[in-house]
């Protein structure tokens, strides 16, 4: 693995420091990407970190070092753009920590608390990092298993000091593979690697919310997939959208069972109250599906939880 004092920037040697328990290199965390300190960039970091201290504390292992940290958006696919509304980017907010041996995403709430998920990438399984975009850039991480992920919504300064940061790290990492190869999914309690599609953990018991019941609440219930996932605002604003539109359909069908001669007359207006219900549903689903993907916690053991942090972290 990389040296603890691996210079990142030439103007400054290491300066390995900790802000409220959390070991920090400060000659990297507070400093641009030239290597110059920074006031603002200092109050930046410290904020996050305080937000993210508890995530932090459960997710790295000893002797890790935090190296910088900053804001992005998690990636969307062609479609989820598409489709997206205001609160979309808002819900894909996200802060990268980027430490000595590894990159950690962590989904985040408006406010920057952690949402209880994480991936991780160690430095060895990045093949390279690209960034592009003027005023606001995206940054791509190509990892050794031949897959690409691309997170936004960094400021320009971010992107360059991640460059900075991948240039003097991965050829120092370069030998430092793990059995994953890329970017992992990892338990929020025991740091274990989970399984796409497997919602839960068999290290820890941690069991997580799934798509099968986000879909099912999505069709039966007015918003019921933003209330699984936990975002009770955007579900209340679409149970009254999807709820009327289930009230229309229903007071068309009466008044057609009602009179079947009228039948004719409203048959187009159901075919259309139905198509809206359906694609407001099938959008619902599709972003609450990136939600779930993200393994959001559901039922812990209360015997188990926060126990034995094994760093089973991609090896």
């Amino acid at each position: 693995m990389p040296a603890a004092d691996l210079r990142i920037h030439d103007n400054s040697l290491a300066q390995t420091s900790s802000i409220d328990g959390i070991p920090v290199r400060r000659d990297v965390l507070e400093t641009n990407y030239k290597g110059e300190e920074n006031a603002r960039i200092q109050k930046r970091t410290e904020k996050i970190l305080q937000k993210l201290q508890a995530a932090l504390q459960r997710t790295l292992v000893p002797g890790e070092t935090v190296l910088y940290v900053m804001r992005a958006r998690s990636p969307l696919s062609l479609i989820e753009q598409i489709t997206s509304t205001w609160w979309t980017a808002a819900l894909a907010a996200c802060a990268m920590v980027i430490t000595d041996r590894r990159i950690l995403f962590f989904p985040v709430k408006r406010d920057g608390s952690w949402k209880e998920s994480v991936r991780s990438a160690h430095w060895g399984d990045i093949e390279g990092i690209k960034t592009k975009g003027l005023l606001v850039r995206n940054v791509s991480f190509r990892f050794k298993n031949g897959t690409k992920v691309t997170y936004t919504n960094f400021s320009r300064a971010d992107a360059k000091k991640i460059a900075a940061i991948a240039e003097a790290v991965i050829p120092a990492a370069s030998g430092e593979m793990t059995s994953a190869h890329g970017l992992v999914q990892l338990c929020p309690d025991c740091r274990n690697v989970l399984t796409e599609g497997q919602y839960f953990c068999p290290a820890c018991g941690l069991i997580f919310k799934n798509e099968k019941s986000m879909v099912t609440r999505s069709i039966l219930l007015p918003g019921g997939g933003y209330f699984y996932t936990g975002h009770r605002g955007i579900a209340i604003f679409l149970a009254v959208i999807e709820g009327y539109l289930v009230l229309e359909i229903l007071r068309f069908l009466f008044v057609g069972l009602s009179s079947p001669k009228a039948l004719p007359n409203i048959r187009s207006t159901l075919i259309a109250l139905g198509f809206f219900w359906a694609i407001e549903t099938a959008i619902t689903i599709l972003h609450c599906r990136r939600y779930i993907r993200d393994f959001i916690p559901d039922k812990r053991d209360p015997a188990r939880a926060h126990q034995g942090l094994a760093p089973t972290i991609g090896r």
